[in-house]
């Protein structure tokens, strides 16, 4: 089994050694890569091919690991060209993973990561006619699961979380600006942590330093979440949906930038 990564960061990085370590071949390209990116794919000891034309067509299973603008393009060049399956687990809007799968056809398989994904809990939600057959990424040592298969569902689970995971970071990072220039940032995480729990100070330290360390990346994924919403408000019968506080949320991840 060889397994492809277009888009070499956070995502494939983590799960590349568990792939090697159970037996799987993985592949990407270094070419026109930051230095940041190239170190990564080195000190993975992966196989770094020429360019990603010969990553597509050598792989298997085609991993797209980009930034949600992106997906679209990686897919229209590279997707349409691999001889085995390609799956996308950016996090687009299902609309996007729609457009895909007219580009791309039956060998597209919508993709989601639920959860941190270097936690031993994450698992990789699977949607398309061919989703079962992504699903023998389990074998080497990746967690997936098959919910349906129709394109759109997987990232469709994933935009709803979305909308409630990055609204309480939003909300627990302006809070705590505003308590630090109080001069009250400390007593405030001992007075939640009484209804919280006592591990809600380094959960809480590292969604905020992940917030605004991934906040471009954020920022894009609340566009796509935000577009989502609108098409689909398109489909309902003199229904509208309050959106302010995504549109919100979406500009505090932009101040970040």
């Amino acid at each position: 089994m060889i397994v492809g990564f277009i888009g070499f960061g956070e995502v494939a990085s983590t799960l590349t050694p568990i792939l090697l370590e159970n037996g799987c071949e993985v592949v990407t390209s270094s070419h026109q890569r930051s230095l940041k990116t190239q170190k990564l794919i080195t000190e993975s000891k992966i196989k770094d091919l020429k360019n990603n034309i010969e990553v597509s067509k050598s792989s298997d299973i085609l991993i797209s690991t980009n930034s949600p603008s992106n997906a679209l393009n990686i897919a229209q060049k590279y997707g349409k060209m691999t001889n085995g399956l390609f799956l996308d687990i950016n996090n687009i809007s299902p609309n996007t993973t729609k457009k895909i799968a007219n580009i791309i056809g039956d060998k597209f398989v919508d993709g989601a990561v639920i959860g941190k994904i270097d936690s031993k809990d994450s698992v990789i939600y699977l949607s398309g006619k061919n989703a079962d057959k992504i699903a023998i990424l389990n074998d080497f040592g990746l967690k997936t699961k098959v919910i349906s298969y129709d394109i759109g569902d997987a990232s469709t689970i994933k935009m709803l979380r979305s909308m409630y995971t990055k609204s309480v970071s939003a909300i627990l990072l302006e809070t705590f600006e505003i308590a630090e220039k109080m001069g009250l940032k400390e007593e405030l995480f001992d007075t939640i942590a009484i209804t919280e729990g006592k591990q809600f100070k380094s959960q809480a330290t590292s969604r905020i330093e992940n917030s605004i360390k991934y906040s471009k990346r954020k920022h894009e994924e609340m566009i796509e979440l935000l577009i989502f919403l609108k098409d689909f408000e398109k489909e309902l019968t003199n229904e509208t949906m309050d959106k302010s506080i995504i549109e919100d949320v979406k500009n505090k991840f932009k101040r970040l930038n």
